[in-house]
């Protein structure tokens, strides 16, 4: 009798056991992808990982989520999501519903929507949102944006910062669903706002003279008026000879993230995504 019952516990145990859900190993673990914070001078995330070396390898156009449990980015043209779980962060996904060839692809700080921009000229601002049965197709956004050119910020309420091909810098207010009228910004004009989630700093990028080759990356400050300081170059521990653009700024104001591309062309030229801690650069009531 005693040895029919141990049989019949081990019996129990194996089945226990073997019922148990296997779970792969999570693509990674931890706040960011499980990278090691940067300082005050630029380097690539997570290499390896979601940036991969070689010609013709190209990532950037990096957006998270306000609470940074979601990370959208772009690769060779698609756009790709990963969502951090209890387990660990997903695989990244390709967003089958967007087509090949999107530009700036951008996550809402809700992480239920991802808008982009659509080539070639003239632009269009398209939007996918989150659906209980995935990603919707994607649609155009209203005509107020017909002016558009290069990349742009979404903000926390879903307003939209971009460059005018008339009036540089503009704020569109997101309102009953919409977009409404365009308000000017009095910045010096450059491309790819990044725009911090309290609004008080951007980030753009602008080739002048002086800076160190390609577009560089520029800070501009808001003032409790509302005036922006004189546009300043972050300096050649963010800035390097090739090109650095499209700024994004995280949900507490901590790092900056860009695309640094070694050439001009997309489909040749390799492209990382590269972040920097932010605290050496801004004032401290800025931080």
């Amino acid at each position: 009798m005693k040895q029919t019952k141990k049989i019949i516990v081990w019996l129990v145990a194996f089945v226990g056991i073997s019922s148990i859900p296997v779970f792969g190993k999570p693509f990674a673990v931890g706040p960011y992808l499980g990278q090691t914070p940067p300082g005050p001078i630029a380097k690539v995330f997570a290499p390896g990982l979601i940036c991969r070396a070689g010609p013709r390898q190209g990532e950037g156009f990096v957006s998270f989520s306000a609470d940074g449990n979601t990370f959208c980015f772009g690769r060779l043209g698609h756009v790709y999501i990963t969502e951090n779980t209890n387990q660990g962060w997903t695989t990244p996904q390709r967003i089958e519903s967007i087509p090949r060839g999107a530009w700036s692809p951008c996550l809402s700080s809700d992480a239920n929507s991802i808008y982009y921009l659509k080539q070639p000229k003239p632009f269009t601002y398209h939007r996918c949102l989150r659906t209980s049965k995935g990603w919707s197709l994607p649609r155009e956004l209203n005509p107020l944006f017909s002016s558009a050119r290069g990349g742009f910020s979404v903000l926390a309420d879903n307003s939209i910062c971009f460059q005018s091909r008339k009036d540089g810098f503009c704020i569109a207010s997101f309102v009953d669903n919409t977009w409404s009228e365009a308000i000017k910004l009095p910045i010096e004009t450059g491309c790819c706002p990044g725009v911090a989630p309290d609004e008080s700093f951007m980030v753009f990028n602008s080739i002048k003279p002086g800076g160190l080759g390609g577009a560089d990356l520029y800070l501009t400050l808001r003032g409790a008026d509302g005036t922006w300081s004189t546009p300043k170059n972050l300096g050649a521990k963010v800035n390097s000879i090739y090109h650095d653009f499209c700024a994004h700024i995280t949900a507490d104001k901590k790092y900056l993230f860009f695309t640094r591309r070694t050439g001009g062309n997309p489909s040749r030229d390799a492209a990382d995504i590269y972040w920097v801690e932010l605290k050496e650069y801004l004032p401290e009531s800025y931080r």
